[in-house]
């Protein structure tokens, strides 16, 4: 890996110098009376340069474990431009661990692990603070009219499946994936076999992806026992989204190999009246296992045969000037648990806020309430999240994979984009806070780095 990330940074010195070569302060003769060569193509191409530093603590209650951690990195990544309608980009990224405290240890209470910062360096090799790097995108793309074809390495966004780019680096995805536009429909189909994922410098097969993050308890009160025990060829996934000027639709369907098919549906609608712009939305999502669920023993499945389940959410908002404020809602129902590896991204609810997720339970109720305020100025704004999220008891292992208790849930984000000489600095603080909602009924190995924590995060970015 090392080899190939140094290959990447010789390259793009390499096109970087030749760029100075012919753009310095030499004159500049005819382009066209210069002989056309590849190199000179190339260097039409653009880069793309980006630093990170991340600084996160988590305290928890009591006695239990505090942890912090500091990472840094840079990337770089170089974007061709297109010759016959074919581009090519490749990029990667490299990470530093700066200080850590107590990221590495088991609570000796508990014996539970780190949740949150460990995700920010490489939770496979702990030993490895100074080498965290990796090839990240490697892709041939074929854009003609409104088609566009990517084949390799790349980024995708979908409401399920994408970057979770909420750490230091996002999830990459190997396939081919393609989208066709026109008016406003886009239409986008992508299979993928392989993915790097956050807090990792390695690349898995999307059957050997299953289990890298902590994988909880199966319906029978176990530990689940399904890593390295899943077979699928992959993940395929078909996606139709049409945008006007008071409606947005989009419909998903994500089918992995011999263990899950999962439908998801989105429908917003804005209404203008006056100063006002009054927001609805409503979202669907059913789920059914494929087969064996992965495992012909149901006791090293990722989903249980003929386990299925459904989840319904709404959204009711007002934005008004520089005001933004919504009410969300999220049930899912008690037949079965929504599942969906956190390996390959992080879930879209309307009542989805920072550092929690439903995936992995059933029979949940969630209510949020988000505002949001930009300044004048629109280079500061902030956000406030608020819910209440109902989980079964955590006794119940078939519907609470991860025994999560019931909590609140407070988050508040500060996010301030730099201008003028420092045009490209993007500085972030989020705060989250959880709380049980009966605290003294939750076992503390059911309470650390679940509820009852603060979590804080200041992160810098720098793009240009």
């Amino acid at each position: 890996m090392r080899y190939l990330f140094t290959f990447l940074l010789i390259v793009s010195v390499i096109f970087v110098g030749k760029s100075q070569h012919y753009h310095g302060h030499h004159p500049t003769p005819d382009v066209d009376s210069l002989p056309k060569t590849l190199g000179r193509d190339l260097d039409k191409g653009y880069f793309e340069f980006h630093a990170r530093s991340f600084s996160m603590s988590t305290i928890n209650r009591l006695d239990l474990m505090d942890h912090t951690a500091i990472a840094a990195g840079a990337g770089l990544g170089y974007y061709s431009p297109a010759w016959k309608g074919f581009h090519l980009g490749f990029s990667g990224f490299f990470v530093f661990q700066l200080f850590e405290h107590n990221v590495y240890e088991k609570d000796p209470t508990t014996e539970n692990s780190n949740r949150y910062e460990l995700l920010l360096f490489d939770m496979n090799d702990f030993e490895n603070t100074k080498d965290l790097d990796r090839l990240e995108e490697l892709y041939v793309t074929y854009e003609k009219n409104h088609l566009l074809v990517n084949l390799g390495r790349q980024k995708f966004d979908s409401p399920f499946l994408n970057e979770q780019d909420n750490r230091m680096r996002p999830n990459i995805f190997s396939g081919i994936s393609a989208n066709y536009e026109h008016h406003n429909w886009k239409f986008t189909g992508a299979a993928f076999n392989h993915v790097t994922i956050r807090g990792t410098v390695d690349w898995y097969s999307m059957e050997e992806s299953y289990g890298v993050y902590p994988f909880g308890r199966n319906p029978f009160g176990t530990s689940s026992s399904y890593k390295g025990n899943i077979e699928t060829l992959g993940v395929a996934v078909a996606g139709i989204t049409y945008k006007s000027e008071k409606w947005k639709h989009q419909v998903w369907n994500y089918h992995n190999d011999n263990v899950f098919n999962l439908s998801f549906s989105q429908h917003e609608f804005n209404w203008v009246r006056e100063k006002n712009t009054f927001h609805f939305g409503v979202q669907g999502l059913y789920q059914t296992a494929v087969k064996n669920g992965g495992n012909h023993d149901p006791t090293l499945s990722y989903i249980l045969p003929g386990e299925q389940t459904y989840a319904i959410g709404g959204k009711i908002g007002l934005t008004r000037k520089r005001h933004e404020v919504s009410l969300n809602n999220l049930h899912i129902s008690k037949q079965g648990r929504f599942l969906f590896p956190r390996e390959w991204g992080n879930e879209h609810f309307f009542a989805s806020i920072p550092r929690e997720r439903f995936e992995g339970a059933g029979g949940v109720n969630a209510l949020t309430l988000k505002y949001k305020y930009t300044f004048k100025n629109e280079q500061l704004y902030t956000e406030i999240g608020t819910s209440t999220v109902q989980h079964p008891g955590l006794e119940n292992s078939l519907l609470n994979k991860y025994g999560i208790p019931s909590y609140y849930h407070f988050t508040g984000l500060i996010d301030y984009k730099f201008k003028g000489y420092l045009e490209g600095f993007d500085l972030q603080f989020l705060i989250a806070h959880k709380a049980a909602h009966r605290p003294g009924e939750v076992p503390d190995e059911f309470r650390i780095n679940r509820v009852d924590l603060w979590n804080f995060n200041l992160i810098l970015d720098y793009r240009f």
